[in-house]
Parts: structure tokens; C-alpha cells; sequence
């Protein structure tokens, strides 16, 4: 995933995170643009992928996007006004990754975790990525905000996801499994240590949407 790529990707999660939009249908429309195109610019095609692109984003929501941080001359993806509040969420300890989310949630008080802040609305945790198989979209060390989700209502295929299981927490893209009862967990790292597997959904506690993902360039 190229830079331009991720953060169009980082602005279509903020928007359906805040409720803005819900398809990249419902997207293309309100920038105004084809919807193969922007499907285009979502896969990486840096012929899509061009400042006027970006310079339709920021122009239907100038009160939200930052420009600069599209023309990689900010860090800064949100406007930010005297009128914003800053929004916190709470950061999972690392030990966390080891047990369960609902476990950990029960037993440690929020007021007891870190607190970062936020670029986003609409995340439910923050927890740092461990390991390297979902480098290097995910490098070890990163932070990821996570929004809890109804799995059996639906899932949106090819995403990423925290797995909330009972032999622990893991990070992966989520793909349909030829399983019955079954979701199917597949690294971005290519190396044959981190080969697809499957999970059943009798041992699964939780899933979460990736929101956002906040690492050090």
C-alpha cells in the first residue's frame, strides 16, 4: 500500500466512522467521482491517486480534511479549530494482547489505561500492534484504533480486523473460510511463517473493525 493510497484509506475510515458516508458508492457521489475511478485510486493506481483527486476530497469536506496532510505536507489529516475537542481513547496495555479484550475490560478499569489522542471519532480502543505479520501496513509498534462490530450481521471482506479469540489477539484481513463456522485470518507479510488459518467463530469473543492505524514514519 503506497502513502497516497493509505491515506485515502484513512479518510474514507474517518467518514463512515463518523457516519458521513457508509459505501465508496455513497463516496464517489458526493466527491463526484466515477465510481471505477475512485475503485481505481483505492487499489493503489497512482494515475488516480493525483492532488486534484484529493483537492475534490478536501473541497465537499473543507471543514474536515486538511490538504496539507494529503500533499504530504502535514502529519495533521483533520482541520483543527478552537471549536474541536480533543477526543481521547483508551490504550490497551500490551499484556492485553495475551488474553482477551473482554477479560481485560472487565478486570481493568478504563480509568486505569492510558489515554492518546485521537484523530478520529467513533473508536472504542487503541491498542499497539505486536509482531510483523501485518508489516509493513501494520509495522510492530504501531497503534491501531479498533471499533467493536456485530459479526453476525456483517462483515466486510478483505478488511482488516482485531480477532478478540480465545488463544488470544490477533491482527489480521479477515476472507471468507471454505470452513462452515469458520473466518479465514491472512497476513499482508508474505513470508510462509505467517501462512492464512483459519479461526472458528465458537472461539471468537470479539471482532473489531481497524479503523485507523498511527505509526512512526
Amino acid at each position: 500500500m503506497n502513502i497516497r493510497q493509505e491515506k485515502l484509506n484513512n479518510a474514507y475510515e474517518y467518514l463512515r466512522s463518523s457516519g458521513k458516508i457508509h459505501t465508496q458508492v455513497e463516496f464517489s457521489e458526493q466527491i463526484g467521482i466515477h465510481h471505477t475511478n475512485l475503485s481505481s485510486a483505492f487499489n493503489g493506481s497512482k494515475k488516480h491517486l493525483t492532488d486534484s483527486f484529493f483537492k475534490k476530497i478536501c473541497d465537499k469536506y473543507s471543514d474536515i480534511f486538511n490538504i496539507e496532510y494529503f500533499l504530504g505536507k502535514s502529519d495533521e489529516m483533520l482541520k483543527i479549530t478552537s471549536n474541536n475537542a480533543t477526543i481521547y481513547v483508551s490504550l490497551l496495555p500490551v499484556s492485553a494482547q495475551g488474553g482477551t479484550l473482554n477479560d481485560f475490560t472487565v478486570s481493568v478499569k478504563d480509568s486505569e489505561c492510558e489515554k492518546i489522542i485521537s484523530p478520529i471519532k467513533g473508536a472504542d480502543w487503541a491498542i499497539t500492534v505486536s509482531g510483523d505479520s501485518m508489516a509493513p501496513e501494520y509495522p510492530s509498534g504501531a497503534q491501531i484504533l479498533i471499533k467493536k462490530i456485530n459479526e453476525k450481521a456483517f462483515i466486510d471482506w478483505g478488511k482488516v480486523y482485531v480477532l478478540d479469540t480465545c488463544n488470544g489477539t490477533v491482527l489480521k484481513i479477515l476472507v471468507p473460510s471454505e470452513k462452515e463456522g469458520h473466518v479465514k485470518c491472512c497476513s499482508i507479510n508474505t513470508d510462509e511463517r505467517y501462512a492464512p488459518f483459519d479461526v472458528s467463530f465458537d472461539d471468537v469473543f470479539g471482532v473489531y473493525r481497524v479503523l485507523l492505524c498511527m505509526s512512526v514514519k
